[in-house]
């Protein structure tokens, strides 16, 4: 009876994990892939970069978000792409880094009514996809070992959350507002 039970759990519970593409990732394997891909970014190995820190961002890491924004800003290994760089620094910014959230608010201050308009759909979107919500993550500061530089440390939290795909091209952007 109980081998029945877990053969039903199981056939029950294995497709939706497949078909939500869901990973199982160390956090430390995490911390160490963003760790690495910001480390390549800034040695400009911007398609090394983007391997490693483009599938992180979609998890709603915050430090990955916010180096692919400027990949997208600024055309590095991708096309380049201001809507798409705002949406991830918009969703970045969730983190409450005044910096960031500076950044933002200086490049969004400069943009045209119409551009605006856009900026927003789009990082509505994001936050609703990729922001810490969305993707059940949790971001504190925390001080590195003998540097003792301050630095963001997102955790995702054991829930399983819905994958989606990176935007690459505006083309690919739903534009449309959220309701």
């Amino acid at each position: 009876m109980h081998k029945i039970l877990f053969i039903i759990i199981f056939a029950m519970v294995l497709p939706a994990c497949k078909s939500n593409r869901a990973i199982i990732k160390d956090i430390d394997a995490i911390h160490k892939q963003e760790r690495n891909g910001i480390k390549l970014y800034q040695q400009g190995r911007y398609a090394d970069a983007f391997e490693e820190l483009g599938e992180l961002a979609t998890w709603g890491y915050k430090d990955a978000q916010y180096y692919l924004a400027f990949m997208f800003l600024k055309g590095q290994h991708v096309e380049q792409s201001t809507l798409i760089g705002m949406g991830w620094l918009g969703v970045a910014a969730e983190s409450g880094i005044t910096e960031w959230v500076d950044f933002y608010d200086a490049l969004y201050t400069k943009a045209t009514p119409q551009m605006k308009a856009k900026i927003d759909i789009v990082v509505a979107d994001y936050k609703q996809k990729f922001g810490m919500k969305a993707q059940f993550v949790t971001c504190r500061r925390a001080q590195t070992g003998t540097s003792m530089k301050v630095v963001m440390m997102c955790t995702k939290e054991d829930k399983i959350s819905k994958i989606y795909p990176l935007d690459l091209k505006e083309s690919q952007l739903n534009l449309a507002p959220l309701k």
